[in-house]
């Protein structure tokens, strides 16, 4: 394990995340401004890029294009026959637990294109663009020195804590959920993006999954049912049984 490496990563990370988020947070409370105007916007975006950027300035031997563009393409050849089951499943995950589409998504062909969209945005720019560091970054120098079924926990953690600030900007779609709720969730999706991780060795493969999630988190009406949660820690402990198979899959090769 590289502590410092993983320091100087989560250093950078939260300064630049918090600046943007806390300055976002003053500016809708103390302005006229509110969370939907275009400054507002720019600052959210800015300090979602936090793990991004610092993922670029962490990689190992230092940054150069290429190789960033060698860590963004590494993958194994069945990374997308498993991105394809854990999309699935999440599909079906959140068909089960929801209460429908949203009102705001038109009833005709148009909500493709909507989906679309919103799919593109939520992988390159609000969550997606994230995995460089959560998965790409943290979870392969974690995996090194921890128990493997601990590594999704501690990334899962420092994630939610990471969202904090969310929570004090004015009308922000976090506040529509409670914090306990998010961060139970949040430590769920990290795992089932580890397990998808070590099944794939794709950053690419975390981000259109973490994408996906955003995305169906925006087209469908969250319930927090008991079947939510019960679908919920089950898909956690299929991720724990997966991880643990594709691990000892590796080893025996």
């Amino acid at each position: 394990m590289n502590p410092k490496r993983l320091v100087t990563y989560l250093i950078i990370t939260f300064g630049i995340t918090w600046s943007f988020w806390i300055i976002n947070a003053l500016v809708v409370k103390y302005t006229p401004l509110n969370q939907s105007d275009l400054l507002s916007i720019i600052l959210l975006l800015l300090g979602g890029f936090g793990p991004t950027i610092a993922a670029c300035l962490t990689l190992e031997q230092g940054f150069s294009w290429k190789k960033l563009i060698a860590f963004l393409s590494t993958y194994n050849n069945r990374g997308l026959c498993y991105l394809l089951v854990f999309a699935l499943v999440e599909i079906s995950f959140f068909a089960l637990v929801s209460d429908g589409i949203r009102s705001s998504i038109p009833r005709s062909p148009m909500a493709v294109i909507i989906c679309i969209i919103i799919f593109i945005q939520a992988t390159l720019l609000f969550g997606g663009n994230e995995e460089l560091g959560w998965r790409g970054i943290m979870q392969p120098i974690l995996m090194k020195k921890l128990p493997r079924v601990l590594v999704p926990l501690l990334i899962g953690g420092i994630w939610v804590l990471w969202h904090i600030p969310l929570w004090f900007i004015e009308g922000n779609s976090h506040q529509s959920m409670s914090f306990i709720s998010f961060a139970v969730f949040g430590i769920a999706l990290s795992y089932w993006l580890s397990a998808l991780f070590e099944a794939t060795d794709s950053v690419i493969c975390s981000m259109i999954f973490h994408g996906l999630t955003n995305t169906l988190m925006g087209v469908f009406v969250f319930n927090h049912s008991p079947l939510f949660w019960l679908l919920a820690i089950l898909l956690t402990l299929m991720s724990i049984v997966f991880i643990q198979f594709i691990r000892n899959s590796i080893n025996n090769q």
